[in-house]
């Protein structure tokens, strides 16, 4: 059972359903260099613990929001760290923060997927809950390692352009901003 929610965990988090899971890493890492890897580090910890906590809370049915207002509200932490990124992006340790707070929200949509899997079944910690969480943490660092790779092969081509950390910043944020606002015009 262990394998089995592990796999489903992992696959949730790199399916075309988690497009704006993935999304919202794109626009979370999108501020960083490399040499930042330790802030970045720190930004995405925060972003799992909120998660992975209210995965749990929301698995347990100790916390309770309806589904829509929570798609809604996970197209907006798309759009905040967009505008983020294309407003405050010299404030990276608001970052800090704001990823903690936009985790929340995912892990309540985490748990949505996840209370479909224990349809008929008893939640149990080590069998059920613990191999969900890591395999969506282990699809996470695998669409932050693209991510992350892209980034890096993008800087050393643009190395000698001024301010192409900045263009890079707007290539992602713009667009991403864009879809994310119209998946709350579509949510609402």
């Amino acid at each position: 059972m262990f394998q089995t929610f592990f796999q489903q965990g992992a696959t949730h988090i790199l399916s075309a359903d988690a497009l704006d899971h993935i999304l919202f890493l794109l626009a979370l890492v999108a501020i960083y260099r490399y040499h930042e890897w330790k802030q970045l580090l720190l930004v995405v910890t925060m972003f799992t613990i909120a998660h992975s906590m209210t995965l749990v809370f929301s698995a347990l049915n100790i916390l309770s929001i309806p589904s829509n207002w929570v798609e809604i509200a996970i197209a907006a932490t798309i759009l905040l760290a967009c505008l983020e990124n294309i407003l405050l992006s010299k404030a990276k340790q608001l970052r800090i923060f704001t990823s903690l707070c936009f985790g929340l929200v995912h892990g309540m949509g985490f748990s949505g997927h996840l209370k479909e899997l224990f349809t008929g079944m008893q939640i149990n910690w080590f069998t059920t809950l613990l191999p969900f969480n890591l395999g969506i943490e282990i699809g996470q660092i695998v669409v932050l390692a693209i991510c992350l790779t892209l980034m890096s092969i993008y800087y050393k081509i643009t190395s000698n352009l001024k301010n192409s950390d900045k263009v890079l910043c707007y290539m992602i944020s713009v667009p991403v901003g864009i879809y994310a606002a119209w998946l709350i015009v579509e949510r609402i």
